[in-house]
């Protein structure tokens, strides 16, 4: 695919995978318009892509058509939405206070529900890319990671339906599904938990800007299932094919970082 002159819709585009991607677009010639909750970080990262900044809460389905009607106002026909922002509280359920578990959810899963019905009666104009973002933790709940691997999870059920009401539209539905990224989300929110220190080879840290690669090569070949890596694709096969291993690989992984 040709991303020169395309117009994209990048949320959380003020750090982490969000940011990444947004600059590898912009270098492959697509128009920006980038969303955060971040209106100072959001302002730079505009200045530097050249992009229109929208300071929006995904958790309001007003804002996010507010930010969708000014985006097309500003960019024209809407080519692609990657979707990547979301939160993260890290701690063993009790420790963490209900009102983080209730924010997760929304943020990540009715955010992204929002997101999604506001932008697909444009791309299906369009034929344009929905790319989500999950996680490795939609594929077995991890330890100290509860309701965010729950509300991954939710991404995941939510973009395998999505493909399959679009199919015969040409809209492009992928989910991209990384293991740890080293981002401001995973350094700021508790980030040092025992899952990530972990000797278990199958807990891996990657820069954004693999994630952002493979997601600009999954629009590319309009793939569903986007991967940084091996180890997710790993990690999935094996959630799916060798389930019975699921609960003694979470045990092994989290003992091994000291839980």
């Amino acid at each position: 695919m040709d991303f020169a002159n395309r117009n994209f819709i990048v949320t959380g585009a003020a750090s982490g995978i969000g940011l990444a991607t947004a600059r590898l677009l912009k270098q492959r010639g697509a128009r920006l318009a980038l969303w955060d909750r971040n209106a100072e970080a959001l302002e730079q990262a505009a200045r530097e892509l050249d992009a229109r900044a929208m300071c929006a809460d995904i958790t309001l389905a007003d804002d996010v058509q507010a930010a969708i009607d000014e985006s097309t106002s500003y960019l024209g026909a809407l080519n692609g939405v990657v979707h990547s922002a979301g939160v993260l509280h890290a701690a063993t359920f009790h420790d963490a206070p209900l009102e983080a578990h209730r924010r997760t959810v929304e943020v990540n899963l009715i955010g992204t529900i929002n997101v999604a019905y506001a932008a697909l009666p444009l791309l299906k104009e369009s034929r344009g890319s929905l790319v989500l973002v999950a996680s490795t933790a939609a594929f077995y709940g991890p330890p100290e990671y509860t309701s965010y691997g729950a509300s991954k999870a939710g991404v995941l059920n939510f973009a395998q339906a999505l493909r399959v009401e679009l199919a015969g539209t040409g809209v492009h539905v992928g989910v991209v599904c990384p293991l740890f990224v080293s981002s401001p989300m995973l350094h700021g929110y508790n980030g040092n938990t025992r899952l990530l220190r972990s000797r278990s080879p199958l807990v891996d840290v990657r820069p954004p800007e693999a994630v952002a690669s493979a997601i600009l090569d999954g629009i590319a070949r309009r793939r569903f299932m986007i991967w940084p890596g091996w180890k997710p694709r790993l990690i999935f096969w094996l959630s799916r094919y060798a389930s019975a291993l699921g609960h003694p690989l979470s045990v092994m992984t989290y003992h091994q970082g000291g839980g």
